[in-house]
């Protein structure tokens, strides 16, 4: 699914009964950590101006634990055919961060649509 690119949400089939909606955070063949508080891909700093609103404050200082992908999964790189997904609720998420990267052919679709919260609908492609 070449369209997935990081930082877009996807559906996917966690299992035969429940999918789940997450943020594609590594591609195949990124590095991904955390470290305190931030995300780094490929060594590089990345913002997540996502996680909070406009009229929030970002009073926590860590929303994730420090972590690495070789730490979460044996691996260095995200495997070919395959994504590292995390939810934007990241103290209440069920994500790669427990399950481990997820292959390509578990993405039903992109999120394109999103109304909730209202003061942030918006439509992408």
């Amino acid at each position: 699914m070449k369209s997935i690119g990081s930082t877009n949400v996807v559906v996917f089939r966690a299992d035969h009964q429940s999918d789940f909606v997450k943020r594609v955070i590594g591609l195949p063949g990124d590095q991904v950590s955390y470290k305190d508080g931030n995300l780094f891909i490929n060594g590089k700093a990345v913002e997540e101006p996502f996680l909070f609103g406009d009229d929030e404050v970002h009073t926590l200082n860590q929303l994730t634990n420090d972590f690495s992908l070789l730490e979460l999964t044996g691996e260095e790189t995200v495997p070919e055919g395959h994504i590292f997904v995390i939810g934007d609720n990241r103290l209440g998420s069920y994500d790669s961060r427990h399950f481990g990267c997820i292959t390509i052919n578990q993405v039903v679709g992109k999120v394109n649509l999103r109304y909730y919260p209202f003061q942030h609908i918006d439509i992408s492609f």
